[in-house]
């Protein structure tokens, strides 16, 4: 395998579904394909961090875990949101002590929304942990994020899947998509609504981008995992790592590379 392209791999948000991820970092290892640039959002923007910094797969799977349920989470006394990061950035401290980009192992991009602008802010440089609690910040639900006197909310808002930072430094960018629409939705309750117009909004500019990707892996069988199904973690890895290795078979990337 050639050794002279360089791989960027973008990874998208998906709450819960974003554990496909892994999976599909391991098929990469296993196949011999290195990562030279990561980026990504909200729940990719975590493993994107985490696997930067040195992390393996199996010990984010552990990590991720860790944010299963909200009472890791503190209650806002605010009118922005209901939640506060707080813990959420102590956690992810923890497994990230030197927390800055300039720690990471590979270089990384960050993506967050600027609530302000309305434009996309790719984080590279400074608080590493600071930057992911902002690209994860899912507006309503969590207070805002303060980064320079700016306000943050979830990356995915605007671009669920961050290829502009890495495409030019890139030869090849594979593109990691968690969030799959189900076709089979049932309103069953108001938060079931709010998340699939959310889903619906965000999952959009995601295929806007596709065609910018050189390889663009969507494991098939996530559509009925909600976004907070963390419970079913290793189902979920289980479809993103199989999906990976057929997927990437079917794109015939190692003859590319």
């Amino acid at each position: 395998m050639s050794e002279t392209k360089t791989i960027g791999l973008a990874l998208s948000g998906g709450g819960a579904r974003g554990i496909a991820h892994l999976g599909v970092i391991k098929a990469l290892e296993e196949l011999g394909v290195k990562i030279n640039f990561l980026s990504g959002t909200s729940a990719g923007a975590i493993i994107a961090g985490l696997y930067a910094y040195g992390h393996k797969v199996e010990d984010i799977f552990n990590v991720l875990l860790e944010l299963k349920t909200f009472k890791f989470l503190q209650p806002a006394m605010s009118t922005k949101g209901l939640l506060k990061t707080e813990v959420m950035y102590k956690l992810l401290k923890n497994h990230l002590p030197d927390n800055s980009f300039e720690s990471l192992k590979i270089p990384t991009y960050i993506a967050a929304t600027n609530l302000r602008l309305g434009e996309t802010k790719y984080f590279n440089e400074g608080d590493l942990v600071l930057a992911i609690c902002a690209s994860s910040c899912i507006p309503v639900l969590f207070n805002p994020v303060e980064i320079d006197k700016e306000l943050y909310i979830d990356g995915g808002i605007l671009n669920n899947l961050p290829i502009e930072p890495i495409r030019e430094c890139s030869d090849l960018v594979i593109a990691s998509h968690s969030n799959p629409i189900d076709r089979d939705f049932a309103p069953k309750n108001f938060r079931f609504v709010m998340e699939r117009a959310l889903m619906l909004a965000i999952t959009r500019n995601v295929y806007e981008r596709r065609p910018a990707c050189d390889f663009f892996i969507e494991p098939k069988g996530l559509e009925p995992f909600k976004v907070m199904d963390i419970n079913k973690a290793q189902e979920i890895f289980e479809i993103g790592y199989t999906e990976a290795l057929k997927q990437f078979e079917e794109q015939k990337l190692l003859e590319q590379i």
